[in-house]
């Protein structure tokens, strides 16, 4: 085998870690993207407060 065990299960850790952090990242986003929304709403209902 081209790897060891320890590599092998470093890498597979990685991964996982990675897939998990695009997740987040992406939930993330679409949390931002509610809270942009719901800011420029806000803002809307009372343009003279700034």
């Amino acid at each position: 085998m081209f790897f060891g065990q320890y590599s092998l299960d470093t890498m597979l850790s990685l991964e996982a870690n990675k897939d998990a952090l695009t997740k987040q990242i992406l939930q993330l986003k679409e949390q931002n993207a509610k809270a942009q929304k719901d800011y420029f709403e806000l803002k809307g209902l009372y343009p003279d407060e700034s």
